[in-house]
């Protein structure tokens, strides 16, 4: 399967939808095995999978509301089968399940890295790095 920069941003797309729809299967299936991410607030990276289970305890509470807006994905194409995808984002979370003292989360400035390649494997197209930061933190 060779990816395109439309195919890229689809897949972006597909991916900020299914984390604003809770969808903890979907989120974690975009994450290759051997992947790491650096989420907007963390300080060291962790395997993409584990940051969709912890962005599930997080975010996916039942009364939980999730909306996020996309600015223009630029794609950089590495190979046939490999590119870097970078853009802002907007984020907003809120009645986020009481697990401390925060309740929202709004990123008006996100920006976002992710790097997407088809895995050898299964031929699906998967993050193999993401990092996500916020400007001035």
């Amino acid at each position: 399967m060779n990816l395109s920069p439309d195919s890229v941003r689809a897949e972006v797309t597909r991916f900020w939808n299914a984390f604003t729809t809770k969808s903890l299967e979907t989120l974690e299936d975009f994450y290759a095995h051997e992947s790491s991410v650096f989420g907007s607030l963390s300080h060291r990276p962790e395997p993409g999978r584990l940051a969709a289970k912890r962005r599930q305890r997080e975010y996916f509470g039942p009364d939980s509301i999730l909306r996020s807006q996309l600015g223009l994905v630029d794609v950089v194409m590495l190979s046939e089968s490999s590119a870097v995808a970078c853009y802002t984002f907007q984020f907003h979370a809120t009645k986020l399940a009481a697990s401390g003292p925060r309740v929202e989360e709004h990123i008006g400035n996100g920006r976002a890295t992710q790097v997407f390649a088809v895995d050898p494997g299964d031929k699906k197209i998967r993050i193999y790095h993401e990092h996500l930061s916020v400007p001035g933190i």
